[in-house]
Formats: structure tokens, C-alpha cells, sequence
């Protein structure tokens, strides 16, 4: 028994110190360092990414995820879809309106909060409400808002003289779409704003009051000496905006679900409808993985304008 226990003993101290030579290895020990991360990212990144490749090539439904291989056929049958090119617009369209208006709206909102007023910080919390309730809370109310006999806007713009009647705002097909981009932009509004303010406050004030003695405008002194200075922030924030945005389904979902006639789709919820829906994988990954090679050049792009200005 004495024996057996000192073997195991002597056995746990050759392990110890095999373990302490490895880790004594910059180069092993770094790759410990990093191992979680490269399990997570195979795992939740690497593996339904391949799964997604793997039924984008294969007739794969609901009731058979493995399905048989039939190449191209997917591709094939999504160029020649009609609601797949208008949803590929839609999402372009969608996508751009929504991060010019962030932009605008976001770079007023950003100005406005560094002006000292009473309750300033009251109002900052109340502006991030957008971001941080639920999506789905979010939609409901606005469901309620733009419903065309109980429409809160609607009376407004009648009893305002802006119209006779009120449209229909989620059953018209541009009035559809003009609503999800505003919807969109509402929430994600605050994100913008919070982030364009914390990047102008940390413009040094003495750069902007050297400028504004040697006679530069607003407008000048906002594309001369403060987007340079803060470039890196924005480019950094609106490529996770560009990302969440060109991806994100939620709202389209919640307040049309793609109609009216399939006319608001975005490829996100157009692929869900139809892979998951419509039990149609293989139709379903090919639709979403369109979303890859314009996202992957976007971010290229804008990376390397980073780091060309940075090179400047």
C-alpha cells in the first residue's frame, strides 16, 4: 500500500514538472494563453460556418440536414428568384440609408450632449433607453405607433394639417420600408451618439480654439481637425454598426416580416424564411452566406483606409 502510494506520488511530481518545463516555454505557454479563444471561436464561429458551406451544396431540409450533394444548384436557383434580388436591394438600400442617418443624426446628438445645459446627464440616460431596452419591447410599441388606425402619428399629422388621411405605414410598400429604416435607426441611434461623443470630447480643446482664432468654420474645423484626430474611433464604430446593420433581421421581422408581397425582405430575413420556414437549408444557407463576401470586403476596405491615414 506504502509502495503504491509513493509511485503515484512520484508519478503526480513527473507530471507537475513536465507541465512546469512546457509552461516555463514562451511559445507553449502562449498557445495555453490563447487556446480558450481558439476553442470558442471553432466552435461557435468556425463549425456552422462550415455546416452553412456544407448545405449551401446539398438539397439539405429540415427533415434531412445532411441531404445529397447537388452543387451549384442552390446558387442557380437564388439568382433566378426575384424576391432574393429585391431582398439584395433592400438590404444595400436599408443598410446605407441607416448609417447615413446615424451618421447625421448621431454627430448632431454628439454635439448637442457636450453642451453643459441642466439635466445633461438625466437625458444622456434617457437617450440610451433605445439601445439597451429589448428589441422586441421596442417593436411592439412602434407596431402600436405605426398601426393605421390607432396611429399616434397619425393624428398628429392629421390634426397638424399634414395630411388628410393617414397612410398606411407597414402595408404600403415604400412607406414599409421608409419605416423600418426609421425604426432601425432609433435604436440604434445611441450607440452612435454615445460613441462619436466620447471621441470629439477627446479631442484636445486647445486644437479647436487655435483653429477657430485662425478664422476656420464649424463645418472646417469638424472635417479638418477633429475627424482626423478621432478617424480610428469612427472607423472602428461604424464598421460594427455596417456589420450589425447589414446582418440584423430583428426589426424587419417584428414589423413586417418581409411584406408587404415580400417588398421590405433584407437577406437575412429572407433566408431565415425560407431555411427555416420554408424547411429549405440548403436555399436558406445560400441566401445568408451572400452577406459573407460583401461584409468580408467592406471590412477589408475599411481597415485599410485605416491604416492608410494612420500611415499619413
Amino acid at each position: 500500500m506504502a509502495e503504491t502510494a509513493r509511485s503515484a506520488s512520484y508519478q503526480r511530481g513527473v507530471v507537475g514538472r513536465t507541465l512546469g518545463h512546457l509552461l516555463d516555454s514562451e511559445k507553449v505557454f502562449g498557445y495555453v494563453l490563447v487556446a480558450p479563444a481558439i476553442i470558442y471561436i471553432v466552435a461557435l464561429v468556425a463549425y456552422p460556418f462550415g455546416i452553412a458551406l456544407w448545405f449551401t451544396v446539398t438539397d439539405a431540409r429540415v427533415g434531412d440536414p445532411l441531404g445529397k450533394f447537388t452543387g451549384l444548384d442552390n446558387l442557380k436557383a437564388v439568382l433566378d428568384d426575384d424576391i432574393f434580388r429585391r431582398a439584395l436591394t433592400n438590404t444595400l438600400f436599408f443598410t446605407l440609408a441607416s448609417q447615413a442617418l446615424q451618421m447625421l443624426l448621431g454627430t448632431t446628438l454628439a454635439f448637442l450632449l457636450l453642451r453643459k445645459f441642466r439635466f445633461r446627464r438625466t437625458i444622456r440616460a434617457f437617450i440610451m433607453l433605445p439601445f439597451t431596452i429589448p428589441v422586441a419591447i421596442g417593436a411592439m410599441a412602434w407596431n402600436w405607433m405605426l398601426n393605421p388606425t390607432y396611429s399616434v402619428i397619425n393624428w398628429f399629422g392629421e390634426h397638424l394639417g399634414f395630411f388628410q388621411y393617414g397612410p398606411n405605414w407597414l402595408g404600403e410598400e415604400n412607406y414599409a420600408m421608409a419605416s423600418i429604416i426609421i425604426v432601425n435607426v432609433w435604436r440604434n441611434l445611441p450607440f452612435t451618439a454615445i460613441v462619436l461623443t466620447a471621441g470629439i470630447s477627446a479631442v484636445p480643446q486647445e486644437i479647436i480654439e487655435a483653429a477657430s482664432l485662425d478664422g476656420a468654420s464649424f463645418l472646417t474645423r469638424w472635417r479638418k481637425v477633429m475627424v482626423p484626430i478621432i478617424a480610428p474611433i469612427l472607423y472602428i464604430a461604424l464598421l460594427f454598426s455596417l456589420v450589425f446593420t447589414f446582418t440584423d433581421m430583428t426589426v424587419v421581422w417584428l414589423l413586417t416580416k418581409g411584406n408587404p408581397v415580400n417588398a421590405t425582405h433584407v437577406l437575412a430575413s429572407y433566408a431565415f424564411n425560407l431555411g427555416i420556414l420554408g424547411g429549405a437549408l440548403g436555399r436558406g444557407a445560400t441566401v445568408s452566406l451572400f452577406l459573407f463576401p460583401v461584409l468580408l470586403a467592406g471590412a477589408l476596405f475599411m481597415l485599410r483606409a485605416l491604416k492608410a491615414r494612420q500611415l499619413d
